[in-house]
């Protein structure tokens, strides 16, 4: 058998499990739902990030198609620097030029040119700078940039600057951009970080530069292997042999793709071999330049592996070792929205539990107080029962005595006032019970009418004298007179109640003593006893219905638990208030307080 305290922990834990399943089960499918929300968020995003890397790939391909066309039509004249031209005009953004002359030797991109003229000295190089820099004279000027160009281009300025790079930028020509990219591919690596940095800007804003050029030069300041490194590299692979070996098609051109790079060549008449090379610094300095198809919130790069962008992107393989990527511009976005979710997850999940708590508080408190009143009911039947069985069988007994006349003449009398006696105690009980229905439904109405309180506080003591002539005189200090509008009969039946209670738990606590004050209208009584006291955690709960203290006396003490409770409610029906003031072991005083005439 498990105890009362096992039984309430057991209820207790049975409870908070069936609150907490609800709760349980919102987690268990948000979290699901959130999980799924994420994956369809990821799987969208990928099928967006392939579609765009799609689409880039195929703005390649059209891009080396017609570049193909343009190859195949072109006209280039043994001039090196005319033959660049022509194929700076033709190539895409994402290629490079690249002539093979007659024994296959890599002609361009061409290597960094020796100075022509002998190096000047510092000292004359500066006075050039000067020169460029001071005079207003357009020959002047025009000159002095000439020769820096020439013979200084190793020399820097006062700030420990390059000189080359800052004056070639200077109304740079069209011709003058081959000498100038090729400088800085084979300078770059000297470069400090800010004059690299300044050198990418003005590369960025000179228009003299076409596209091809551009993405060399700023290729170069990234401090990546020169283009022509990469390119000779590429032809020195199995695949770039094989296809220079099998010779062009019928219109002349040479297509192929090798790691890292994809060739479109075509053979000119005079033996050499003239096209596009795409390669993985080409093709990312265009994408840095802006050249790709992506939506907002995309970006397009390269990378030589997959794997270097994470798992969510887009790839598209356009030869081996040289693959675009397309990536979200934000790779936080979708974990920001992640984190949302389960943010707000968290916020239902935890409004779901203080939900469920209220509800389990509630319903607890439902249950004890089910519970409490199903005892206290039980215990009300027994006490009631109890007090009813006692003047019963009293009367009973009595009656069956004059029945039988058994009873001597001289002693009817004391049998009748017995009978008398236990018939009263019968009809108060029954009283009690009655007044408890009427104030269950709230008919305990009172018949107020111009009374002396005094008076009527002064009767009540004396039939309770009357009933139990063995309790000890009670002590009055009672202001008389002590008008007031009251229900006398009420008024009696709450004394009667204070002072039977105080004569069955607090037998020791004699004399009683009771006082009546007037304060203006108001008047207050106050019922006092010497007995064991009352807690403070007690004194709001003995007036309520059918409750009793849970303390020895009180077990060994008749009672329905009815009496202060029809206290409370007679003095509700005058307007007033009852309340206790107690401390264990100094004895307890009742109070009522009636307000006045017109309450």
């Amino acid at each position: 058998m498990l105890t009362e305290r096992a039984a309430r922990l057991r209820d207790l834990l049975l409870f908070v499990t069936l609150a907490l399943l609800p709760s349980i089960a919102v987690g268990v499918l948000g979290l699901r739902a959130m999980e799924g929300e994420e994956a369809a968020q990821r799987r969208e995003a990928q099928s967006a990030l392939d579609f765009s890397a799609e689409r880039l790939r195929l703005r390649v391909e059209q891009a080396l198609a017609e570049a193909d066309v343009a190859l195949a039509a072109a006209r280039f004249g043994p001039d090196l620097r005319d033959a660049e031209r022509t194929l700076a005009g033709i190539a895409p953004p994402f290629a490079a030029p690249l002539l093979l002359d007659r024994d296959r030797a890599l002609a361009l991109p061409a290597a960094p040119p020796a100075s022509a003229a002998r190096p000047a000295s510092t000292e004359h190089c500066n006075t050039l700078a000067a020169t460029f820099t001071t005079t207003k004279h357009p020959d002047t000027r025009k000159a002095a940039r000439k020769e820096l160009l020439d013979v200084c281009p190793e020399v820097r300025g006062a700030g420990g600057r390059f000189l080359y790079p800052v004056v070639a930028l200077v109304n740079l020509s069209e011709s003058e951009a081959p000498a100038l990219v090729a400088w800085i591919e084979s300078h770059a690596a000297s470069l400090a970080p800010g004059e690299r940095e300044a050198t990418r800007e003005e590369i960025t804003t000179a228009t003299a530069l076409g596209d091809a050029f551009r993405a060399r030069a700023l290729l170069a300041l990234k401090g990546s292997p020169s283009t022509r490194g990469r390119i000779l590299e590429a032809l020195r692979s199995e695949e770039a042999a094989t296809a220079l070996r099998g010779g062009p098609d019928r219109a002349g051109m040479l297509r192929f793709r090798a790691p890292g790079a994809i060739f479109v060549l075509r053979a000119l008449d005079d033996g050499r071999i003239a096209g596009l090379v795409v390669h993985g610094e080409s093709l990312a300095a265009s994408l840095d330049a802006g050249f790709s198809v992506t939506q907002p919130g995309e970006r397009a790069l390269f990378a030589p592996t997959v794997s270097s962008f994470g798992d969510l992107r887009g790839t598209t393989l356009l030869s081996p070792g040289l693959a675009m990527h397309i990536v979200p511009a934000d790779r936080s976005a979708l974990d920001r929205r992640a984190a949302r979710s389960r943010r707000v997850l968290a916020a239902i999940g935890g409004g779901a539990v203080v939900v469920s708590l209220g509800l389990l508080a509630l319903l607890w408190a439902r249950m004890r107080a089910a519970r409490r009143t199903s005892e206290l009911r039980v215990d009300f039947v027994s006490a009631v029962s109890h007090e009813l069985r006692t003047p019963v069988s009293s009367v009973r007994m009595l009656a069956e005595l004059l029945e039988s006349g058994r009873v001597e003449p001289e002693e009817q009398h004391e049998v009748f006032e017995a009978l008398a006696r236990e018939s009263k105690r019968l009809g108060d009980t029954v009283e009690r019970m009655l007044s408890l229905g009427r104030m269950a439904k709230g008919r305990l109405a009172a018949v107020r009418a111009e009374a002396d309180l005094a008076a009527v506080a002064d009767e009540a003591l004396l039939a309770f004298e009357e009933r139990f002539p063995d309790v000890p005189a009670i002590e009055r200090a009672i202001d008389a007179p002590a008008p007031a509008h009251v229900d006398p009969g009420l008024v009696r039946l709450a004394l009667d109640n204070l002072l039977d209670n105080a004569r069955k738990y607090a037998p020791d606590g004699a004399p009683y003593r009771v006082v009546v004050r007037r304060a203006g209208e108001a008047i207050t009584v106050r019922v006092e006893d010497r007995g064991p006291g009352i807690s403070r955690r007690d004194q709001a709960r003995i007036f309520e219905p059918f409750e009793r203290l849970d303390d020895k006396l009180s077990r060994e003490t008749e009672g329905s638990g009815l009496g202060l409770s029809l206290v409370r409610h007679v003095m509700r029906a005058h307007g007033g208030r009852a309340r206790v003031e107690s401390e264990p072991g100094r004895g307890a005083t009742f109070i009522l307080f009636f307000p006045g005439r017109k309450s």
